[in-house]
C-alpha cells in the first residue's frame, strides 16, 4: 500500500477530509503508477457562502498526493515529463468530476517546494452554481522529492463571472463579498509548500 503524503495539518483548520483514497491513474510502457490521494474540502467557506446566498456547494479543495511507480525507475526529466503531463491531464479531468466548466491550462512553470523544483500548472475554470457562474484558478504541482513523486493542488473562486435572471439581484454581490482570492491563492501555495 502507497504511504499518505505529509500535509501540513496546522494550515488545514476548518478543512474536511472528503476523500483518501488509493488509485491506479495510468499504466503505460511496463510502468505502473499507484496514488495515494488525500482531498481536503473548506468547510468553513461552504458554510459562511450557504449562509449569506443560499448557495451550497464545495468552493475550494485542496489535493495531496504520494505516487509510487513499479518498478521504480530511476527519476529522469523524461520520467518528470511524463508524470507531470499524465498528472496535468488527470487533474484537469478531476476539476470536470467536481462540476467545473471551460477547463483550459493556462500557464506552466516552476515552483520551489523544499529542496525540489516541482513543474506548476495553472487552469481557468467556470464553476455554474445555482444561478451564478464563478471565474475559477486550478493549480496542481509536480515533483519528485525522492524515488516517489508528490501531487499538490486544488481550486477555488476567483471571482463572479456571471449571474443569470434565475436568481436574487445581490445574490452575485453577497457571493463576491465573501470570497477573497488572494488569500485563497496564499493558502493554497501554503499548503502545496508544506506537503512531503
Amino acid at each position: 500500500m502507497v504511504s499518505p503524503p505529509s500535509v501540513p495539518s496546522e494550515r488545514l483548520a476548518g478543512w474536511r477530509l472528503a476523500t483518501d483514497a488509493t488509485e491506479t491513474p495510468f499504466s503505460a510502457a511496463g510502468l505502473t503508477v499507484t496514488a495515494r490521494i488525500l482531498l481536503y474540502e473548506d468547510d468553513r467557506l461552504r458554510e459562511t457562502v450557504r449562509e449569506r446566498t443560499g448557495l451550497d456547494r464545495s468552493w475550494r479543495f485542496f489535493l495531496a498526493a504520494r505516487l509510487e511507480l513499479a518498478p521504480s525507475p530511476p527519476v529522469t526529466g523524461a520520467l518528470r515529463g511524463l508524470v507531470a503531463s499524465r498528472a496535468s491531464r488527470g487533474f484537469a479531468d478531476r476539476l470536470v468530476d467536481r462540476g467545473f466548466t471551460a477547463v483550459d491550462r493556462a500557464e506552466r512553470r516552476s515552483l520551489r517546494v523544499g529542496d525540489a523544483d516541482a513543474r506548476l500548472f495553472r487552469y481557468d475554470a467556470r464553476c455554474p452554481v445555482g444561478g451564478v457562474t464563478l471565474a475559477v484558478d486550478g493549480w496542481l504541482a509536480v515533483w519528485a522529492p525522492d524515488r516517489a513523486f508528490r501531487l499538490a493542488g486544488g481550486a477555488y473562486p476567483r471571482g463572479v463571472a456571471a449571474v443569470d435572471g434565475s436568481v436574487e439581484d445581490d445574490v452575485g454581490e453577497r457571493l463576491g463579498a465573501t470570497l477573497d482570492p488572494e488569500t485563497f491563492r496564499a493558502d493554497l501555495f501554503g499548503l502545496i509548500r508544506g506537503t512531503g
